[in-house]
């Protein structure tokens, strides 16, 4: 093979460029060199006319797109149509007060096609031509309000935002003194009963490993049976299996009180298990619903404070 020895003009010539993150010794004295890389390093990006991008449409033939797109178009004019039939049915059971039965319309409605007329409707439906607050403070209601439309909530609010605000101001006022005394209650309760469940805790470990240390000297005596003719593995096995029955007894005793301690110190963080505590859970409960319709907490949060 023949050398070539390059000069300085030669190298000169040389440069360094980038083409899809790789470094390429190119020459510029070469045009066509030029552009091939220039064309290699370019960036080629693909639309859909205005659609959004959707994985599902990928690596699909003309035809099979075509055919996607149709399937789709189809389910569109179909759900709208569905949907046209409970709003109609709706609006006939609106307009003979059958409010209940045109709220789960304009709901099925909803589940084909989104509409914010229809989901003024339905909350028009809810509150019974607007004349009824009641239902918005229901938990599942409050939290279908919450996560409705801006335009929608304003809507009702305007009706009702004033009464709301000044019912949770009476609920807050009636809760407050009550919080205060359920709390000081379970404080009081709570001592002794987790005294109680200590102490049958102790008593069921200790049978647990009586128990356990029983079951072993029976292993262990038995094992002599075959091996001697002295009749003490024989007492011993008889010993220890009456001690392991007596240890079962009282693990099982033991057991079932730490059961009952453990449920009392369980029902005594909850509300309910009081009457006071039953009736300050109901207005928590309405303080959720209210925070959910007014729009000072989210779905979620209510949730996790119940």
């Amino acid at each position: 093979m023949e050398e070539r020895l390059i000069d300085k003009d030669e190298l000169r010539g040389v440069k360094r460029k980038r083409t899809d993150g790789e470094e390429d010794v190119v020459d510029e004295l070469s045009t066509d060199a030029d552009v091939s890389a220039e064309e290699e390093g370019e960036n080629y990006t693909l639309e859909f006319g205005g659609e959004e991008y959707d994985e599902d449409l990928v690596g699909l033939t003309p035809s099979q797109l075509k055919e996607e797109l149709e399937r789709r178009e189809r389910l569109r004019a179909e759900a709208h149509e569905e949907s046209l039939k409970h709003i109609a049915a709706g609006d006939e059971k609106f307009g003979a007060a059958d409010y209940r039965a045109a709220a789960e319309e304009y709901r099925a409605a909803l589940g084909c096609e989104f509409a914010g007329e229809t989901e003024e409707k339905l909350f028009a439906a809810i509150t019974e031509n607007y004349t009824n607050e009641q239902p918005l403070l229901e938990r599942d209601t409050a939290s279908e309000f919450s996560a409705a439309e801006e335009g929608c909530r304003r809507r009702v609010l305007d009706v009702f935002g004033d009464r709301l605000e000044k019912l949770r101001d009476e609920t807050e006022t009636e809760a407050q003194p009550l919080r205060e005394r359920v709390s000081a209650a379970q404080q009081e309760r709570r001592g002794p009963f987790a005294a109680n469940r200590k102490y049958y805790l102790v008593r069921f470990l200790a049978s647990l490993a009586a128990l356990i240390v029983f079951a072993i000297g029976i292993a262990v005596s038995s094992s002599f049976l075959l091996r001697t003719q002295s009749p003490v593995p024989m007492i011993l096995t008889i010993t220890f299996g009456v001690l392991t029955f007596a240890a079962f007894v009282f693990l099982v005793y033991f057991s079932r009180k730490l059961l009952v301690a453990v449920r009392l110190c369980r029902d005594n963080e909850k509300l309910s298990s009081t009457e006071e505590g039953a009736q300050l859970a109901i207005l928590e409960e309405r303080l959720a619903c209210l925070g959910l319709v007014l729009g000072d907490e989210k779905p979620d949060e209510a949730g996790q404070e119940e």
